[in-house]
């Protein structure tokens, strides 16, 4: 019985951590979420989360779009990608005007190259559109 009452307890834990999981993956809820998505992706290599950070409806920049074709790039651009983004991190709080929004990075090789990305809010989503 106590096997049994174990089991499903380890069981129930599992799942629960696996949700947590997969929500913090792709929490598109904040602009930090997104810009944390993106760092997350290159550390983890699982790429196919940026596919949903551009919105086609955005008039997203070059920049941008290439990070959210990442999955579907070549071995040298993931390569690349990991390498600039896996080091990255939120300096400060976002700065969120309306629909809009900036947050600050750092990020590159050796994680001290500065930078900003602009995300804008759509149906309750932030999505990014330049940097």
């Amino acid at each position: 019985m106590k096997k049994i009452i174990y089991s499903v307890f380890a069981l129930a834990f599992l799942f629960a951590a696996c949700k947590g999981k997969s929500a913090a993956s792709g929490d598109q809820t904040s602009p930090k979420g997104v810009a944390n998505m993106i760092f997350d992706a290159a550390k983890s290599g699982d790429y196919s989360q940026l596919k949903n950070l551009c919105e086609a409806s955005l008039a997203s920049d070059g920049d941008s779009r290439r990070v959210c074709e990442v999955a579907d790039a070549d071995d040298k651009t993931k390569s690349s990608f990991k390498e600039y983004f896996s080091t990255g991190k939120v300096v400060g709080e976002p700065t969120i005007e309306g629909e809009e929004a900036s947050v600050n990075i750092t990020f590159g090789p050796d994680g001290t190259k500065e930078e900003t990305l602009k995300m804008q809010k759509k149906d309750g989503k932030w999505y990014l559109y330049s940097f």
